[in-house]
C-alpha cells in the first residue's frame, strides 16, 4: 500500500505553495517616500516655489529636509508669514538673519512706517538693514512698497527709497515692483544700473522728471514698463532701445502728458483708465496692440495721427501695423467707431467696450458713406469682440452694422452683461435681429458669453507678457 503524499502546510494551516517571487528590481526608498530621494538641488527649487510659510515648514518632514530650506533660494513673501502687520517687520528681519541666502523674490507690501522723525529714522535703518543683507545679495524678484500709520497717503509723506539700496540690489534684478514711495533726486548716480532688469512698475510714486530718464537710461535690456498714479511730475519723456510694453494708468492727482519719444520696438501701449492725459507717441514704428481709447482722454497723438478727446481722429493718416485696437464708450456709437477705424487699415481684432458710467460722448462729424468703405472692413477685420452687451436695440443696431458690412469676419464675440438671462428664445429673437442670414462674411460665427460683470472697471491684462492679446 503506498503511502499518499501529505501536503505541507503553513502555519494557518493552509496547502503550501511555491512564494511568489519579491520585485528586487524596484528601489526601497531609503527616507520613506520616493520625493526625498530626490537631489538636494531638485527639492531646493520646489521649497522656492512655496509659499514662505510652507517653505519653512519642509524643515518639519523629517532629518533629511531640515537643511534643505536654509540652502535654497529664499522665496521671501511677507503676507504669507503674518496678518499681524504690528510683527511682519521684525519677523521679516530675523529670516533675513539666519537664512544664507540666496533670496529669488522679495515682496513686502505697504511696510508700516512712523511719522514722528525719531521712530521714522529707525524703520528707515531697518529698511536699509534689509537691503544689505547678505540673503538679499543675488535678488532677482522685487516687489515692496511703504505706508505710513494714521490715515491715508500722501505725495508729502512719501518715503524716499534710499539710493545706496538701489545700487545695491540693482545688479542682479530681472522683476522689480515698487510702489507707494519718492524715488531720489540725486538717482543720476554714475553707479546705478539695471542690467537684467526686464520689467518695471512704478505706481503711486512721486519721481522727477530727470530721475526718470536716468533710471530709464540704466535699464539695457527693459521690456516693459507699467506707470500708474505717477506724481509730482508733468510731463513724462519715455525713450528705450529695448522696450516693447508701455501701461500708462490713471493719475490721481493732476493731470500728466506721457510722451513716448522714441521707442523703436514698443507693439503695445495700453492706456487703462486714463482720465483727462495726453499721450503722445513720436516714434514708435512697430506699434501693434493700443487701446482702451475713450473720449475722457485729452488728446492721443501717434505720429501725425491725433485723437482729439471728444473729437474724431483728424483725416488723412493712417497707421498700418495695428492689428488690435481697444475702445471705450458710453454707448453704441457707430460712426465714432468707423471713423477711428478709418485710422486702422489694417487692424485685425477690435473690442468694443461699453461702459455706461463714462459719460463723455464723442462730437461726432464722420458719417459713414457706402461707396468708401472702411478698408479694414473690407480685407482684414476678422475678430470683434462686444463686451456688455445686453441685446437692446441701439446694440443690436451696432453689431448688425459688422455682420452686414464685415466681409473676412470670422468671429463675433458677444460678452452679454450678466443682467441678462440667455435662452433660447433670446438667443432666435437675437439672430433674426442681426440678420444672421445676410452677412456679409460666409465663415462669420457669432458667441455668445453670458455673465460679464456690468461692475467690471480692468479691461486689460497687462502684466502677463506671454498674452498675445491683452484684451482677451
Amino acid at each position: 500500500m503506498t503511502a499518499a503524499k501529505t501536503k505541507r502546510r503553513t502555519p494557518d494551516g493552509t496547502a503550501g505553495r511555491r512564494p511568489r517571487k519579491r520585485a528586487r528590481d524596484l528601489p526601497s526608498p531609503s527616507h520613506g517616500d520616493l520625493i526625498s530621494d530626490l537631489p538636494d538641488a531638485i527639492l531646493g527649487s520646489i521649497i522656492s516655489l512655496l509659499p514662505t510659510k510652507d517653505g519653512a515648514r519642509t524643515q518639519a518632514i523629517s532629518r533629511r529636509w531640515c537643511p534643505l530650506w536654509r540652502s535654497a533660494p529664499l522665496n521671501l513673501d511677507a503676507h504669507d508669514i503674518c496678518l499681524n502687520k504690528f510683527k511682519l517687520s521684525s519677523i521679516v528681519s530675523s529670516i533675513l538673519r539666519d537664512h544664507p541666502g540666496p533670496a529669488r523674490r522679495f515682496s513686502f507690501n505697504h511696510i508700516r512706517l512712523h511719522k514722528p522723525k525719531k521712530k521714522l529714522a529707525e524703520d528707515a535703518a531697518q529698511i536699509e538693514s534689509w537691503f544689505f543683507s547678505s540673503c538679499l545679495r543675488n535678488l532677482q524678484e522685487l516687489d515692496i512698497s511703504f505706508e505710513f500709520w494714521g490715515g491715508l497717503h500722501a505725495s508729502v509723506d512719501h518715503y524716499q527709497l534710499p539710493l545706496p539700496s538701489m545700487i545695491r540690489l540693482a545688479p542682479t534684478l530681472l522683476v522689480a515692483r515698487i510702489g507707494m514711495c519718492k524715488l531720489p533726486s540725486d538717482i543720476a548716480a554714475p553707479s546705478l544700473n539695471f542690467p537684467l532688469l526686464r520689467k518695471l512698475t512704478l505706481w503711486l510714486v512721486s519721481i522727477s522728471e530727470e530721475a526718470m530718464d536716468v533710471l530709464l537710461s540704466a535699464c539695457h535690456v527693459l521690456e516693459a514698463l507699467f506707470l500708474q498714479d505717477i506724481h509730482d511730475v508733468g510731463c513724462l519723456h519715455i525713450s528705450s532701445p529695448t522696450l516693447r510694453i508701455i501701461s500708462f494708468s490713471a493719475t490721481l492727482l493732476g493731470r500728466e502728458e506721457l510722451v513716448v519719444d522714441d521707442v523703436p520696438r514698443l507693439e503695445r501701449l495700453l492706456c487703462q483708465g486714463v482720465d483727462g492725459e495726453t499721450i503722445q507717441v513720436n516714434k514708435a514704428p512697430k506699434l501693434k496692440v493700443l487701446g482702451p481709447l475713450s473720449p475722457h482722454v485729452s488728446k492721443i497723438k501717434i505720429a501725425n495721427l491725433v485723437f482729439q478727446g471728444r473729437i474724431r481722429p483728424s483725416l488723412g493718416h493712417s497707421i498700418c501695423t495695428m492689428n488690435i485696437l481697444a475702445l471705450k464708450f458710453s454707448g453704441p456709437d457707430l460712426n465714432a467707431v468707423l471713423g477711428v477705424l478709418n485710422c486702422f487699415p489694417c487692424l485685425e481684432k477690435l473690442y468694443v467696450i461699453w461702459d455706461k458710467y463714462l459719460k463723455a460722448k464723442m462730437k461726432n462729424l464722420y458719417q459713414y458713406d457706402p461707396l468708401n468703405p472702411v478698408k479694414c472692413l473690407e480685407s482684414h477685420l476678422k475678430v470683434l469682440v462686444l463686451k456688455n452687451y445686453t441685446g437692446g436695440e441701439e446694440e443690436v443696431g451696432f453689431a448688425k452694422f459688422f455682420v452686414l458690412n464685415a466681409r473676412v469676419v470670422k468671429e463675433i464675440n458677444f460678452a452679454v452683461c450678466d443682467t441678462i438671462a440667455i435662452d433660447k428664445n433670446w438667443m432666435t429673437d437675437q439672430l433674426r435681429l442681426l440678420q444672421v442670414e445676410a452677412r456679409a462674411s460666409p465663415d462669420a460665427r457669432l458667441k455668445f458669453r453670458s455673465g460679464y460683470s456690468r461692475w467690471q472697471t480692468n479691461y486689460v491684462n497687462s502684466s502677463d507678457l506671454s498674452i498675445a492679446d491683452p484684451f482677451s
